[in-house]
């Protein structure tokens, strides 16, 4: 069971990074109306690309930690 979890990290963290890095194309003109009334363009760029690809990056830390802790116990 760790080792999956390990493994879910590992492609949580890479995604994250592609994410951050920009290798991932966002498309904000598929964002909902209620988005777009809400939050400008830039926003929505920032909330997709940055906010979302940390988070992916906090999760797979945490779940390859999570796995190495449950190995090694």
């Amino acid at each position: 069971m760790s080792i999956l979890i390990i493994i879910a990290g590992i492609v949580s963290l890479i995604y994250g990074l592609l994410n951050v890095f920009g290798f991932t194309k966002q498309d904000t003109s598929k964002d909902s109306e209620t988005d777009k009334k809400l939050l400008s363009e830039k926003s929505r760029y920032f909330i997709g690309r940055y906010f979302a690809g940390f988070q992916f990056i906090i999760a797979g830390l945490g779940a390859i930690i999570l796995g190495l802790v449950m190995y090694f116990n």
